[in-house]
């Protein structure tokens, strides 16, 4: 196996489709083994939520990440498949790969994912060449005076961009799958 240490690893080519399977899916696992790391020292459950209390905090938590912002600008999110639409488990308690989330805050370059993102959006887009790259309006914004966010909860998965209008750059972009009501 070729290791690669780039942020190439977890561009949006390769991340798309192992949304909804297993976290022990092999494709997962390879994800992580083929950028020289090894998921399970970086898993950690969450306590969000209602999982954060009585009686709820003595259960398994169904949140997970595996968090690489320090050396990647990245964080992946697994919930319990029974959470989201669109899981590819057998159980509803396997935790899937859910969400991913691109960081591009940094002012410095070397800060920020630097790899395909999803719809090829760019660091440098304004928001209104985002929404170009996305090819529909978003279903709800929020603009402010210094940031704002832009979503499109009409697929799945949802894409969320955070935006700072000062800049006129994406901050962050978030991609997870819709949550079963």
């Amino acid at each position: 196996m070729i290791v690669t240490r780039s942020h190439e690893s977890f561009s949006w080519s390769r991340v798309r489709d192992l949304f909804g399977l297993p976290y022990h899916d092999s494709r997962v696992q390879e994800l992580f083994t083929e950028a020289g790391l090894r998921p399970d020292a970086s898993w950690r459950e969450l306590r969000v939520g209602i999982y954060s209390m009585p009686p709820h905090d003595q259960q398994p938590s169904p949140i997970a990440e595996i968090d690489l912002i320090p050396s990647f600008q990245i964080r992946f999110r697994f919930k319990h498949a029974s959470l989201v639409v669109g899981a590819k488990a057998e159980s509803p308690t396997t935790f899937v790969l859910a969400a991913v989330t691109y960081f591009l805050e940094s002012e410095k370059p070397e800060g920020r994912f630097s790899a395909g993102l999803p719809f090829g959006i760019l660091v440098s887009d304004t928001l209104e060449s985002i929404i170009e790259r996305v090819g529909a309006p978003p279903t709800h914004r929020q603009l402010g005076e210094d940031d704002g966010y832009v979503i499109w909860e009409d697929r799945n998965p949802v894409f969320h961009v955070l935006f700072s209008i000062r800049e006129k750059r994406p901050l962050r972009i978030n991609v997870f799958l819709a949550p079963k009501k």
